[in-house]
């Protein structure tokens, strides 16, 4: 059964793993410049950031 989660932060944890989804699919397709790669792997990584922190406040991280 899924954890309640505060509405704030289950909204922008949907986001952070919707968003991570897309740079993932898009990185994986290449075909870009070396410059729009490094700039998609730098968003990637601020986003992991930024959903681990939010999973390890909320207590689900590596519950998955």
């Amino acid at each position: 059964m899924a954890q309640a989660l505060p509405l704030f932060d289950a909204y922008e944890l949907d986001k952070i793993r919707r968003e991570r989804l897309e740079l993932q699919r898009k990185l994986a397709r290449g075909g870009v410049e070396a410059r729009t790669r490094i700039h998609r792997e730098e968003q990637l990584r601020t986003l992991t950031a930024r959903q681990i922190e939010i999973e390890l406040r909320l207590g689900i991280a590596g519950k998955r």
